[in-house]
């Protein structure tokens, strides 16, 4: 079927009035209208339309080792059974976001301004509080106030999740969550981060290099300025967080090794 714009935002409208299952993770949010099961077959679709919008890095080693660090932290998470995936997009910005289904989108640019695993741990750590809160189906409810139709509508229509792939820059995007979901998103980042054995203090650490960017290479950060709050209103929140908790000061070095085996992996592949 032939994408178009029109006849997508048409079905999403027309789902408003479909009931669906009301099973969803425990301690999570307060949807009732999306079930678990329309979540992850969303999520695969959306998954089958990445490589198509997004220049989706392909390499089997560097996908291992994000996807093995996404794993220890989504184990700790408030959805432990969501399979979560990490692609890296081949672009210097230093944005990051995450879609239904567990599915975590990296920019190049974010992980070649790493010095450290605990540094994209964070923010991995970040992008899988979003899915366990699951703001971003919330948010696709709200813009289009619709429920999902039964798992099976949504699987004989891709063009949803197409649509929500070629709407991430646009003003129908569902990543421009209100800056209270970005917070609490942070919030639960430095407990996640802190529980699967990485040091909380990097997410500060790594907001500060986001800032320092913002002044000085404003062009790397024009995509995270579309889907997250400027790092100096989400530095002050963490730096008083941080202060409130007590941090160990011996964290195992996990994947340190991995992660520079990653930034080298990265290094060899041109940027288009």
């Amino acid at each position: 079927m032939k994408y178009n714009p029109g006849n997508v935002v048409f079905l999403l409208l027309s789902l408003l009035f479909l009931s669906c299952a009301t099973n969803r993770p425990a301690d999570t949010g307060t949807l009732s209208f999306i079930s678990i099961d329309e979540e992850l077959t969303l999520g695969e679709d959306i998954s089958s339309f990445t490589l198509r919008y997004l220049d989706i890095i392909r390499n089997r080693s560097l996908d291992k080792i994000l996807n093995d660090m996404a794993e220890k932290i989504g184990a700790v998470s408030h959805w432990s059974g969501l399979p979560y995936r990490v692609f890296v997009i081949n672009n210097d910005d230093i944005n990051h976001f995450s879609l239904p289904g567990g599915n975590i989108y990296l920019f190049r640019g974010l992980i070649e301004n790493a010095d450290t695993a605990d540094e994209i741990a964070v923010i991995l750590a970040h992008e899988i509080a979003h899915l366990a809160e699951r703001d971003a189906v919330a948010r696709l409810a709200e813009k289009y106030s619709f429920s999902f139709a039964a798992q099976t509508a949504i699987g004989e229509n891709p063009e949803i999740a197409e649509y929500i792939i070629a709407s991430l820059y646009t003003d129908a995007t569902i990543l421009d969550y209100p800056k209270t979901c970005e917070f609490r998103a942070d919030k639960l980042a430095l407990e996640y981060a802190r529980m699967a054995g990485f040091n909380p203090r990097y997410l500060s650490i790594f907001l500060a290099k986001i800032q320092e960017l913002e002044s000085k290479e404003p062009h790397r950060c024009r995509l995270l300025y579309m889907t997250h709050p400027p790092a100096s209103a989400r530095l002050k929140r963490v730096k008083r967080l941080l202060k409130k908790q007590s941090i160990e000061t011996n964290y195992a070095l996990n994947f340190a090794i991995e992660f520079q085996n990653a930034k080298r992996i990265l290094s060899r592949i041109p940027q288009k």
